[in-house]
């Protein structure tokens, strides 16, 4: 492994081949087998006109979980964001979101680029929330006898950044309600929201029915291969589906073989998820023991744990060469700060692995 030269990962150990044990990222393993027999079945149709009837079957099955009238299947959760900023036409609108959310920290300021909106960013608690009152702030906010337009509300359950914290299901309704009533959208990142419907003992439609549009990770806690759902009103995904086409985003032909894949991760993996969950909270208890790491243990909800470096003396990405060389990856966040991540892929021996690790190169 190096340290890539490139300014974006120059804080990242860069792998020549895959790490014998990652704990970088779920998206980073393996399908299960049901999965690939699955994708082994089809006989995929053109998605794009509709015919492929395992990507219908998927769109409005994850449609009918999230509580939505219809359903897109997209290759990312990226792709679910820009198409609908674009599709509410959001222009010169600004766009309330948390300051530290996956949308602007990660994407790069990709809705101002493509879709000309303008992140208002607020400062939430240590779990992602925003204040309400400072929501309500944001949207009435005046300067010089000018109110900036707002488009839309995002919020992030769970929450990346913040590692893995979970927004309830009445916090997202308070904040619909507030949306609703200034005629402004509420949008979810819902990347991981199966993660936060099992951590909270929830049908996922509990934290995603008050919201307008969301959308959904295939291919992160649940492990599909690809693929990502954008749920809203009928109409409003077929507006998406034209912005869909323009841009390219709904090209992903033989697009029914991972469909067939998402479908066996949205109706197999889904209670599995709480053994992600207990691993990572053991995870968490190990590197809290060790000499200089801390984790704030409130904060370990799901399957994320957020671990700082600082009492150790060493950044996170020296802490990230040492146990590098061991095979363990994971990934640095800020300059004292490492994220891992428990999927399904990661048994309890190799939590325990994880931990001799960094023992050995910490103790």
């Amino acid at each position: 492994m190096t340290v890539a030269s490139a300014a974006d990962r120059r804080q990242q150990v860069v792998w020549q081949g895959p790490p014998r044990l990652d704990l970088r990222y779920e998206v980073t393993h393996r399908p299960t087998q049901a999965m690939w027999d699955a994708m082994m079945k089809v006989t995929p149709g053109m998605a794009s006109s509709g015919e492929d009837l395992v990507v219908r079957e998927l769109e409005q099955y994850v449609a009918d979980m999230t509580g939505k009238e219809a359903g897109i299947f997209l290759p990312t959760t990226t792709n679910g964001t820009v198409l609908s900023c674009m599709n509410r036409d959001l222009r010169g609108k600004q766009v309330i979101m948390e300051a530290r959310c996956h949308i602007y920290w990660v994407e790069r300021l990709h809705i101002s680029q493509l879709a000309g909106a303008a992140p208002k960013l607020i400062r939430g608690d240590k779990f992602g929330a925003m204040d309400l009152q400072a929501i309500e702030d944001a949207i009435k906010e005046t300067a010089y006898g000018y109110t900036p337009p707002t488009g839309m509300i995002c919020l992030e359950n769970t929450h990346n950044v913040y590692g893995g914290t979970v927004l309830t299901a009445d916090y997202t309704a308070a904040v619909a309600d507030l949306a609703h009533q200034s005629g402004i959208d509420l949008y979810l990142d819902g990347a991981r929201v199966f993660n936060s419907a099992v951590a909270q003992g929830l049908p996922v439609k509990a934290l995603t029915g008050p919201a307008d549009h969301v959308v959904v990770s295939l291919n992160k806690g649940l492990g599909a291969p690809l693929g990502a759902v954008l749920c809203s009103s009928a109409d409003f995904i077929a507006g998406v589906n034209v912005l869909a086409k323009k841009t390219g985003m709904i090209a992903i032909h033989k697009a029914g073989i991972f469909a067939a894949a998402g479908l066996v991760a949205v109706r197999t993996m889904y209670q599995g998820l709480a053994d992600d969950h207990r691993r990572a909270k053991r995870l968490a208890d190990g590197l809290d023991e060790i000499n200089g790491l801390s984790v704030d243990k409130e904060t370990v909800q799901t399957n994320l744990v957020r671990v700082s470096t600082k009492d150790t003396g060493l950044t996170a990405l020296e802490v990230a060469h040492r146990v590098a060389g061991h095979g363990l990856a994971i990934h640095v966040m800020e300059p004292t700060v490492f994220k891992t991540a428990l999927c399904y892929d990661i048994s309890d021996a190799q939590v325990d692995e994880a931990l001799e690790i960094f023992q050995k190169v910490l103790g």
